[in-house]
């Protein structure tokens, strides 16, 4: 390798394990265009789509957590990737779903996990101040009582209360009843609000011994009241 590629590609070594923007290496280097091609076609990085590029780890086998933690751009994880993060993979799911703000980001992000077989979900976020999360070791994770919520409006109701019954302890009761009261379960008119309310009093029913905040309420859907009652069940069967 010539002296000058190698001194490049000296410069990329923060970046391992991520992707890269072209426009953002130009700031280190005025012809990183055209050095980021020629080394991919040494196999030194690797292309993922145009103007994107990923500078590979020593690891031979790479696996999704691995490159999320290791991947520098911004992206949250959400849904019920972060419930399985927050229950301890109470509930195995091999979608992984993130929140990212960058649209281009987001299709190289697509196409590289697409060559590593990953099923990966994006949602788009217009305004990423207002996403809550928390940093954790080089994670941001949606935090418990905004994933919490998202959870039930997607009726992933194991999720939800598996994450509660794990954190009963530190959960924020006040802000999780404030983003709940006015969410609504997708395709319903039953509130997140209710839900919690009629999952808590059915955790205390079956005698778990779980002390959370109660409030007798009925859910009149009978749909999503048995989703509740068999999600709650397993909770505490399995918890």
């Amino acid at each position: 390798m010539v002296n000058y590629l190698a001194d490049f590609l000296g410069k990329l070594q923060p970046y391992c394990g991520s992707l890269i923007r072209v426009k953002a290496i130009k700031s280190i280097e005025p012809k990183a265009k055209e050095y980021l091609n020629k080394l991919s076609k040494q196999n030194l990085i690797e292309r993922i789509t145009w103007g994107w590029y990923w500078v590979p780890t020593d690891e031979i086998v790479v696996d999704v957590w691995d490159f999320l933690e290791k991947d520098q751009n911004f992206k949250v994880i959400s849904a019920q990737t972060a419930a399985s993060f927050w229950n301890n993979d109470f509930v195995h799911r091999d979608i992984y779903t993130l929140m990212v703000k960058d649209r281009s980001y987001g299709s190289a992000l697509q196409e590289f996990a697409k060559k590593r077989g990953w099923q990966i979900e994006l949602e788009y976020l217009k305004d990423s101040s207002k996403v809550k999360y928390r940093k954790v070791g080089n994670l941001l994770v949606e935090t418990i009582e905004d994933n919490v919520v998202g959870c039930l409006q997607r009726w992933a109701f194991v999720d939800a209360f598996a994450t509660l019954y794990e954190h009963r302890d530190k959960i924020d009761w006040d802000r999780l009843y404030q983003n709940a009261y006015w969410k609504r379960i997708s395709k319903t008119n039953v509130r997140a609000k209710q839900v919690l309310e009629y999952g808590f009093c059915q955790f205390e029913e079956l005698g778990s011994g779980v002390k959370f905040p109660c409030r007798e309420t009925q859910v009149r859907d009978d749909f999503v009241r048995r989703e509740v009652d068999e999600a709650v069940e397993r909770v505490v069967e399995f918890g």
